[in-house]
């Protein structure tokens, strides 16, 4: 039930006082989840130990209702794990090619649409980011202000040295990636609900 964050997608859900609480774009009826939606709804799912750290759903029927007719699916879960997988992998083996630590950093920036709506907690609370959330934030579309400063710059500016890092061939990665599909525990003080 993914779709992008237009009219009637679910792009916010969170688990409070024993509920899921969302928000759907145009306050009309729900028809789906975009990106920010889907990481709030499995952090949702996680606090409320309705979806257990394995992806899996816990009362066994492979569906995680949200609102309405929108149900997470046990698929869905599943292809949110590989993003994640990935993402995070790919995240520590750049941090383990410097020889640092997320809390070394300065700051993490999300870039793009996605980086831009995602619920910083919710992010960290699936393990997307392993990293304090102060450090966190939101980038915006850092490809079009790069493009316009670059445009508008009274001089031809000149740009540090990029490395391109294939993480895929990196010896690790395969083992960084299976360690990274699960999600974290998330403990909470709210009453638990299974599904």
């Amino acid at each position: 039930m993914g779709m992008r964050a237009a009219t009637g997608a679910i792009s916010y859900v969170a688990w409070k006082d024993g509920a899921l609480h969302t928000t759907v774009i145009g306050g009309v009826e729900p028809r789906g989840l975009c990106g920010s939606g889907l990481v709030d709804a499995v952090a949702a799912g996680l606090k409320s130990r309705a979806i257990l750290p394995t992806g899996r759903v816990a009362n066994g029927t492979k569906q995680f209702p949200i609102e309405g007719a929108v149900i997470l699916y046990q698929a869905d879960i599943r292809e949110l794990q590989l993003a994640k997988g990935a993402i995070a992998s790919g995240f520590k083996l750049l941090l383990k090619r410097l020889g640092r630590a997320a809390t070394d950093l300065k700051g993490i920036y999300l870039a793009g649409a996605f980086g831009n709506y995602v619920q910083i907690e919710s992010a960290i609370g699936i393990g997307l980011i392993e990293a304090p959330q102060g450090l966190v934030h939101a980038a915006g579309n850092t490809a079009l202000r790069g493009a316009k400063m670059l445009l508008l710059a009274a001089e031809e500016p000149v740009l540090p040295a990029i490395e391109h890092i294939s993480l895929a061939s990196d010896p690790g990665f395969q083992d960084e990636f299976a360690n990274c599909m699960s999600f974290p525990e998330i403990h909470t003080d709210d009453q638990p609900a299974v599904g």
